[in-house]
């Protein structure tokens, strides 16, 4: 794998320009700073739409219920939420019954994809350690930093995935293939799947960083470098973190797999 992986690097010495890096490099960099900005910003808006209509449609719903059926209303309530349940998971079925084999398998492995990649980088099944808890290499006073601990640590995953995942694809159109097994694999299955990734990715940031805000307690380790504020504002932060990262965490899995 070592002798293969020399060999690359060779071969991409001897046949591409430094020019031809260059533009693959720039490319690569424009792609996925791009996608990685867009998503972000296409979730939050998303978000805050559906939590706007989500509320409209709340408030009508309870005013409606009041008036209709006074103080059976929290009956009512429960009755109408056992139906939606019901409802979904009834619609869950159907759509998988309307899968074909091949997409049904492909659901089920971009599942696995994001349960692995959310345990791997929240920390395991505990979510201590993993990839925010990885400052601890710089010591004890390193941890809790305002990188590792926020949503910037999960932006600069997304962009250096998406930048190697577009990086593969602008050197493939100019018929640079990687000859080692090992790294041609690892390639294509980053292609075909960085999207899981992200998405698990995202949900490990936002399991570690809610459970390290202790949010229920009255203390939590605070965050390095940032002093004079209350307990509960570096509480409030590491929520907010959380929040954030759960709202990044979608992404469009569907069209990824009716595009491979």
């Amino acid at each position: 794998m070592t002798e293969e992986l020399r060999h690359d690097l060779v071969q991409i010495k001897e046949t591409i320009s430094e020019k031809q890096l260059l533009e693959i490099a720039e490319n690569a960099f424009k792609q996925a700073l791009k996608a990685t900005l867009e998503t972000k910003v296409k979730n939050i808006f998303e978000t805050v739409k559906f939590l706007f209509n989500t509320t409209i449609r709340l408030v009508r719903y309870t005013a409606t219920t009041i008036k209709e059926h006074g103080l059976n209303a929290p009956g009512k309530w429960l009755k109408d939420a056992k139906e939606m349940v019901k409802l979904k998971f009834k619609q869950l079925q159907e759509l998988w019954s309307s899968m074909t084999p091949k997409q049904r398998v492909d659901s089920l492995i971009d599942a696995t994809i994001v349960l692995a990649t959310m345990l791997l980088v929240g920390g395991g099944l505990d979510f201590e350690g993993g990839l925010p808890d990885a400052d601890l290499v710089g010591g004890v006073k390193m941890h809790r930093n305002v990188f590792t601990h926020t949503i910037l640590i999960g932006l600069v995953f997304e962009f250096l995935l998406r930048f190697s995942v577009a990086a593969s694809i602008e050197a493939r159109k100019r018929g640079i293939t990687p000859k080692s097994k090992f790294l041609n694999a690892v390639l294509k299955f980053a292609e075909k799947h960085h999207l899981a990734i992200i998405s698990g990715m995202w949900l490990g940031l936002f399991v570690h960083f809610l459970k390290d805000a202790n949010y229920l307690a009255p203390r939590t380790k605070p965050y390095v470098g940032i002093k004079n504020v209350s307990m509960r504002t570096h509480q409030n932060l590491l929520a907010s973190n959380a929040l954030l990262s759960l709202i990044f965490s979608k992404q469009d899995l569907k069209a990824q797999r009716e595009a491979r």
